[in-house]
């Protein structure tokens, strides 16, 4: 008997365990663990190194179209600008913020400043850098488009200038009506012609350039012209000496975007004429569009 389990363990080449069955070796599943483990590992680092390659690529191109985005954006912003009258402001677009920089000379164009960039599509939010020159203190708003040359008329210009301070003609909004606050103007205006019989003088009216249709700013500054040259009139100066002009918004001496500026556009000039000259000619009528 002994033989005989012996000689089958010897034929079957295995050994036998107690229970009478042979023992497994266990070197071979082993091994597959560790080579499936490992490549199993494999395939997980190729996939981030792949995953990682990826958003690179994306980053990259994200990049680029926002690089893209931001110009086309700084280009939108600055010709709005220029459109505006804001000629000394330079823009710069970073994460869709718009940054203004540069000078301009108060307040209120700094605030439309920012008014235009927001307007535009695409903008977030506006960074407004612009500086405001402390302002200086002017001796009077009149200024004349085209003085005399002789040393005597120049004399007499500035004292005409002096005696109608564009800042005493007052209007009513909107109308030709002058107000109580222009009489002390028109008494100065009279009382120096009357005094200069010689001279001539061209009243020029100014406005802004807000207007419904085309025209109507030229209409009305000649309206408000001849009212100056009408309460003259009653005043006892000769009408030969009084030529009424209306400019309309055509020879501004401050930006239309601030009600500063616009303020500073509506006003009576005198300019005086002398024998040599005829003035200063009207501005062409625009053709009135339809529907005005």
């Amino acid at each position: 008997m002994t033989n005989w389990r012996s000689n089958t363990g010897m034929r079957s080449g295995m050994p036998i365990n107690p229970l009478g069955s042979g023992r497994q070796p266990f070197g071979k599943p082993r091994n597959s663990f560790l080579s499936s483990l490992l490549t199993k590992r494999n395939i997980l680092i190729a996939l981030i190194v792949f995953s990682f390659l990826i958003i690179v690529a994306i980053g990259q191109r994200n990049d680029s179209e926002q690089k893209d985005e931001e110009l086309g954006l700084t280009a939108s912003v600055q010709e709005s600008m220029i459109r505006a009258g804001l000629l000394k402001v330079e823009i710069q677009v970073i994460d869709s913020t718009v940054v203004i920089d540069g000078i301009v000379e108060n307040q209120e164009l700094k605030e439309a400043a920012t008014r235009v960039a927001q307007a535009q599509p695409g903008v977030i939010s506006v960074q407004n850098m612009l500086k405001v020159p402390v302002p200086k203190t002017q001796a009077t708003t009149t200024t004349v488009p085209d003085l005399p040359a002789n040393q005597e008329d120049l004399l007499l210009q500035t004292r005409l200038s002096a005696a109608g301070a564009s800042s005493g003609i007052q209007f009513e909004s909107g109308g030709d009506v002058l107000t109580l606050e222009s009489i002390p103007t028109l008494e100065r205006l009279a009382f120096f012609l009357s005094n200069e019989k010689e001279i001539k003088v061209q009243i020029l009216g100014h406005t802004d350039s807000d207007e419904k249709c085309p025209g109507d700013n030229l209409v009305l500054s000649q309206r408000r012209a001849e009212a100056v040259r009408a309460q003259l009139l009653a005043r006892g100066i000769e009408a030969e000496r009084l030529i009424a002009t209306g400019m309309g918004h055509t020879d501004p001496i401050a930006d239309n975007i601030s009600k500063s500026g616009k303020a500073a556009n509506r006003r009576i000039e005198f300019l005086l004429i002398t024998k040599d000259q005829q003035g200063i000619p009207a501005p062409a009528k625009s053709e009135t569009q339809s529907g005005c």
